[in-house]
């Protein structure tokens, strides 16, 4: 990102070798944080942001797709909230997942919008099993997520 004074600047983007994939599709944790900050844009028309997300595969429907979990700092309505889904969904450009969609082999995205303060919660947990609050990154896929 630059440098302070002379040390590096560095900004974390994603983790290596994280994909989200139901069928044929393969989006990487880059894909999804791409996705996120273009559907965030809408928020931020609305004096809104994302104040962290993660995401997750659903299989129990048929068929699958893909689960995008957002806490916001404030209350966006709906209609917002369905453009955002759908800018999520349009924004995966996997050749894989944009076939998959058309011929729905792949569900249509849903986007979920946590209660306030859920991700520090999750912080805090982590944070109480003995984990530096300084390595801690919030999971960009998660196997299952409790709410």
């Amino acid at each position: 990102m630059g440098f302070h004074n002379s040390t590096p600047d560095l900004q974390f983007v994603c983790r290596r070798n994280l994909l989200l994939t139901i069928n044929i599709d393969k989006n990487t944790e880059r894909d999804l944080q791409q996705s996120v900050e273009s559907a965030a844009k809408l928020l931020a028309a609305e004096k809104l942001e994302v104040v962290d997300f993660t995401s997750r595969v659903d299989l129990t429907t048929d068929p699958g797709h893909y689960v995008i979990y957002w806490e916001i700092n404030g209350e966006a309505n709906d209609d917002i909230l369905r453009e955002c889904c759908n800018c999520l969904d349009k924004s995966f450009v996997d050749a894989g997942y944009m076939s998959s969609r058309k011929v729905n082999a792949i569900g249509a995205l849903e986007l979920r919008v946590l209660r306030r303060g859920t991700f520090h919660e999750i912080l805090e947990h982590f944070v109480g099993m003995g984990c530096a609050v300084n390595q801690f990154k919030t999971p960009r896929k998660s196997i299952s997520v409790i709410i």
